[in-house]
Protein backbone atom coordinates (compact mmCIF):
# COMPACT_ATOMS: atom_id res chain seq x y z
CA UNK A 1 0.00 0.00 0.00
CA UNK A 2 1.20 3.60 -0.81
CA UNK A 3 -0.41 6.24 1.64
CA UNK A 4 0.77 9.79 1.09
CA UNK A 5 1.00 12.61 4.03
CA UNK A 6 -2.98 12.82 5.52
CA UNK A 7 -4.89 15.96 5.28
CA UNK A 8 -5.47 17.30 8.91
CA UNK A 9 -8.69 15.46 10.42
CA UNK A 10 -7.85 12.14 8.65
CA UNK A 11 -7.14 8.57 9.86
CA UNK A 12 -3.97 7.62 9.67
CA UNK A 13 -2.85 5.28 7.68
CA UNK A 14 -4.81 2.04 7.58
CA UNK A 15 -3.38 -1.69 8.28
CA UNK A 16 -6.38 -3.45 8.64
CA UNK A 17 -8.11 -3.34 5.01
CA UNK A 18 -9.45 -6.12 3.68
CA UNK A 19 -10.32 -6.57 0.05
CA UNK A 20 -12.37 -9.64 -0.88
CA UNK A 21 -13.97 -10.00 -4.71
CA UNK A 22 -17.13 -7.85 -4.83
CA UNK A 23 -20.77 -9.96 -4.18
CA UNK A 24 -24.63 -9.55 -4.96
CA UNK A 25 -24.53 -8.87 -0.72
CA UNK A 26 -22.37 -5.87 -1.23
CA UNK A 27 -24.33 -4.08 -4.14
CA UNK A 28 -26.52 -1.58 -1.87
CA UNK A 29 -23.68 -0.53 0.48
CA UNK A 30 -21.46 -0.09 -2.70
CA UNK A 31 -24.24 1.61 -4.67
CA UNK A 32 -24.19 4.16 -1.96
CA UNK A 33 -20.90 4.72 -1.53
CA UNK A 34 -20.57 5.52 -5.40
CA UNK A 35 -23.53 8.10 -5.04
CA UNK A 36 -21.45 9.56 -2.74
CA UNK A 37 -18.55 9.71 -4.24
CA UNK A 38 -18.66 9.29 -8.01
CA UNK A 39 -22.48 10.71 -8.06
CA UNK A 40 -23.88 7.16 -9.13
CA UNK A 41 -23.36 3.78 -10.66
CA UNK A 42 -23.64 4.97 -14.32
CA UNK A 43 -21.03 6.45 -15.41
CA UNK A 44 -19.74 7.83 -18.61
CA UNK A 45 -16.67 7.93 -20.24
CA UNK A 46 -15.58 7.92 -24.02
CA UNK A 47 -18.59 9.13 -25.29
CA UNK A 48 -20.91 5.98 -23.52
CA UNK A 49 -22.82 5.07 -20.43
CA UNK A 50 -21.27 2.13 -18.12
CA UNK A 51 -22.86 0.76 -15.01
CA UNK A 52 -19.71 -0.28 -13.02
CA UNK A 53 -21.89 -2.28 -10.71
CA UNK A 54 -22.75 -4.65 -12.99
CA UNK A 55 -18.60 -5.56 -13.58
CA UNK A 56 -16.86 -7.77 -11.55
CA UNK A 57 -14.31 -5.82 -8.56
CA UNK A 58 -13.59 -5.60 -5.18
CA UNK A 59 -14.66 -3.90 -2.05
CA UNK A 60 -12.43 -2.48 0.76
CA UNK A 61 -13.82 -3.68 4.01
CA UNK A 62 -12.50 -1.79 7.44
CA UNK A 63 -14.80 -3.60 10.49
CA UNK A 64 -18.09 -4.07 9.34
CA UNK A 65 -18.17 -1.20 6.46
CA UNK A 66 -17.10 -0.99 2.85
CA UNK A 67 -15.08 1.70 2.83
CA UNK A 68 -14.04 1.49 -0.56
CA UNK A 69 -14.57 -0.46 -4.06
CA UNK A 70 -12.57 -0.83 -7.76
CA UNK A 71 -14.71 -2.32 -10.46
CA UNK A 72 -12.68 -3.54 -13.94
CA UNK A 73 -13.63 -5.12 -17.50
CA UNK A 74 -11.34 -7.39 -19.10
CA UNK A 75 -11.43 -7.74 -22.79
CA UNK A 76 -8.30 -10.33 -24.12
CA UNK A 77 -5.19 -9.00 -22.82
CA UNK A 78 -6.38 -5.57 -21.47
CA UNK A 79 -8.62 -4.56 -18.81
CA UNK A 80 -10.22 -1.16 -17.97
CA UNK A 81 -10.12 -0.33 -14.70
CA UNK A 82 -13.92 0.94 -14.86
CA UNK A 83 -14.73 3.01 -11.24
CA UNK A 84 -12.77 3.29 -8.13
CA UNK A 85 -14.29 5.01 -5.28
CA UNK A 86 -13.15 5.36 -1.42
CA UNK A 87 -15.20 6.80 0.81
CA UNK A 88 -14.04 10.74 1.78
CA UNK A 89 -13.05 10.25 5.23
CA UNK A 90 -10.88 7.11 4.58
CA UNK A 91 -8.78 8.61 1.68
CA UNK A 92 -4.94 9.19 1.94
CA UNK A 93 -4.26 5.60 4.32
CA UNK A 94 -3.74 3.07 1.62
CA UNK A 95 -7.48 1.98 0.42
CA UNK A 96 -6.82 3.12 -3.33
CA UNK A 97 -3.63 1.70 -4.10
CA UNK A 98 -4.93 -1.67 -2.13
CA UNK A 99 -7.84 -2.06 -4.24
CA UNK A 100 -5.60 -0.88 -7.45
CA UNK A 101 -3.15 -3.92 -6.48
CA UNK A 102 -5.97 -6.19 -6.03
CA UNK A 103 -7.58 -5.99 -9.67
CA UNK A 104 -3.90 -5.87 -10.96
CA UNK A 105 -3.22 -8.67 -9.56
CA UNK A 106 -6.47 -10.37 -10.70
CA UNK A 107 -6.02 -8.95 -14.06
CA UNK A 108 -2.25 -10.40 -14.39
CA UNK A 109 -3.09 -13.63 -13.48
CA UNK A 110 -6.11 -13.86 -16.21
CA UNK A 111 -3.79 -12.91 -19.11
CA UNK A 112 -4.03 -9.25 -18.99
CA UNK A 113 -0.83 -7.44 -19.93
CA UNK A 114 -2.43 -3.80 -19.56
CA UNK A 115 -4.48 -1.79 -16.85
CA UNK A 116 -5.50 1.24 -18.33
CA UNK A 117 -8.43 3.87 -17.03
CA UNK A 118 -9.99 7.56 -17.93
CA UNK A 119 -9.99 10.43 -15.54
CA UNK A 120 -11.04 13.74 -15.70
CA UNK A 121 -8.61 16.77 -16.11
CA UNK A 122 -9.80 17.72 -12.49
CA UNK A 123 -8.95 14.69 -10.46
CA UNK A 124 -5.68 15.63 -9.21
CA UNK A 125 -5.75 13.58 -6.10
CA UNK A 126 -6.31 10.46 -8.21
CA UNK A 127 -3.88 11.56 -10.80
CA UNK A 128 -1.06 11.60 -7.96
CA UNK A 129 -2.49 7.88 -6.89
CA UNK A 130 -2.62 6.14 -10.27
CA UNK A 131 0.77 7.60 -10.92
CA UNK A 132 2.21 6.51 -8.08
CA UNK A 133 1.03 2.83 -8.55
CA UNK A 134 2.84 2.48 -12.15
CA UNK A 135 -0.13 4.36 -14.59
CA UNK A 136 1.34 6.87 -17.43
CA UNK A 137 -0.52 9.10 -19.41
CA UNK A 138 -1.59 8.11 -22.60
CA UNK A 139 -4.12 10.40 -24.18
CA UNK A 140 -6.01 13.33 -23.79
CA UNK A 141 -9.99 13.71 -24.89
CA UNK A 142 -10.14 17.59 -24.75
CA UNK A 143 -13.00 18.84 -24.40
CA UNK A 144 -15.15 15.29 -23.99
CA UNK A 145 -16.74 15.72 -20.47
CA UNK A 146 -18.62 18.54 -22.53
CA UNK A 147 -20.28 15.78 -24.94
CA UNK A 148 -20.39 13.29 -21.74
CA UNK A 149 -22.81 15.95 -20.11
CA UNK A 150 -25.16 15.47 -23.19
CA UNK A 151 -25.44 11.64 -21.80
CA UNK A 152 -25.46 11.86 -18.23
CA UNK A 153 -26.80 16.43 -17.11
CA UNK A 154 -25.75 16.00 -13.66
CA UNK A 155 -21.87 16.12 -14.54
CA UNK A 156 -20.79 19.12 -12.74
CA UNK A 157 -18.83 22.45 -14.52
CA UNK A 158 -16.68 22.47 -11.81
CA UNK A 159 -14.87 19.41 -10.15
CA UNK A 160 -12.36 19.25 -7.45
CA UNK A 161 -10.15 22.08 -6.44
CA UNK A 162 -13.02 24.49 -8.33
CA UNK A 163 -10.87 23.24 -11.35
CA UNK A 164 -13.40 23.36 -14.72
CA UNK A 165 -13.88 19.68 -15.81
CA UNK A 166 -13.28 19.74 -19.26
CA UNK A 167 -11.29 16.89 -20.33
CA UNK A 168 -10.40 12.64 -20.33
CA UNK A 169 -7.44 11.59 -19.44
CA UNK A 170 -6.37 7.88 -20.68
CA UNK A 171 -3.96 6.54 -18.04
CA UNK A 172 -1.97 2.94 -18.97
CA UNK A 173 -0.59 0.48 -16.62
CA UNK A 174 1.98 -2.23 -17.94
CA UNK A 175 1.37 -5.47 -15.94
CA UNK A 176 3.70 -8.32 -15.89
Amino acid sequence: MCAGVPPSGQPERVREIAIREFTPPDEAPVERLLDAELGERDQARLGEMHDVLALPGFCAWLGPRIRGVATYALDKDRAELAAIAVSSDHRFVGIGSALIEAVASTVAAQGGRQLWLVTTNDNVDALRLYQRRGFHLARLHSRAIDRARELKPTIPLLGRYGIPMRDELILIRPLP
